[in-house]
């Protein structure tokens, strides 16, 4: 079903005012660029391979953004608690780009010949260094939907360390460094894939809240003489939970007066934990019978 224009509009402009995703779109772009014309210009086959990722990077944050507007619109027809959990399709996006990137690696590397390193082939990587160093920090404060994009981006810094040293030690003894350094870069890229993929699934499966949080929604409830039966909450995102609690009230107690003091539970709940419950109320069990 269409969005409703109004609730994307809002959407948008809270993206478009927000500096820091700006400035991590021109860091990473940057970045990018540099790397890029370092490794085809300057023969170095680990800047190349940086350059590459650098490339998946960008992609991955073009979509870790235009998914981040999606989180903000508010619930519709379609999207009942929401539109959360599409801030995660980022990270589907960044796996896939960075898996194809993976790919045409392992083909380039696959085919080398013996080749010259230029001497400014490090200089770009420190550049590029610097750049990506920018869009991690500034990332890193905007969301949680940014996580695997600033993941993937700290890959970024130890594959520049990496090619400085191996690009630098390439021009002056041998080609061989350079080579070592690409392939040094190719296997962590691998790695960080298998992690990115497990962080996801574990994300996405409904996992529970940390301990702590449901004993404390527990204490919370029973403060108000109410019993508490069984407690399912699942984490949406970092720091905000859905589910539904079962609870059982005391004896002699009106349905209003029910209704008064499960509404008083919800809404503490989203106050002090950020967690959206459903609460049922059991018929109370009486003990002299």
């Amino acid at each position: 079903m269409a969005i409703d224009g109004r609730s994307k509009l809002v959407a948008n402009v809270k993206w478009t005012r927000d500096w820091r995703v700006w400035l991590v779109v021109v860091a990473s772009t940057m970045g990018a660029i540099v790397k890029l014309l370092g490794g085809i210009v300057y023969g170095s086959k680990a800047l190349f391979v940086d350059a590459m990722t650098s490339i998946a990077n960008l992609i991955a944050l073009i979509a870790t953004i235009y998914y981040y507007t999606k989180t903000m619109i508010p619930p519709d027809l379609d999207h009942h608690f929401g539109h959360h959990r599409l801030g995660f399709a980022g990270a589907l996006v960044t796996l896939i780009a960075y898996s194809f990137v993976a790919g045409i690696v392992v083909v380039d590397l696959s085919g080398t010949e013996p080749y010259i390193v230029s001497i400014y082939a490090p200089l770009y990587a420190v550049l590029g260094l610097i750049f990506y160093s920018i869009a991690i920090i500034v990332s890193k404060s905007i969301s949680e939907y940014f996580t695997p994009y600033s993941s993937f981006t700290v890959s970024e810094l130890i594959e520049s360390a990496t090619v400085i040293l191996a690009s630098l030690l390439g021009s002056i003894y041998s080609y061989i460094v350079d080579y070592g350094g690409a392939i040094v870069i190719t296997i962590y890229l691998f790695y960080e894939l298998y992690e990115t993929t497990r962080d996801m699934v574990k994300v996405l499966s409904d996992i529970a809240p940390p301990p702590h949080i449901v004993d404390e929604v527990r204490r919370s409830i029973e403060k108000w003489n109410v019993r508490v039966e069984k407690v399912r909450l699942r984490m949406i995102k970092e720091g905000y939970y859905q589910g539904d609690i079962v609870v059982r009230l005391p004896p002699n107690i009106t349905v209003e007066e029910a209704h008064n003091i499960t509404d008083r539970i919800e809404r503490e709940l989203k106050e002090k934990y950020n967690v959206e419950a459903t609460i049922h109320v059991e018929p109370c069990i009486r003990r002299d019978r």
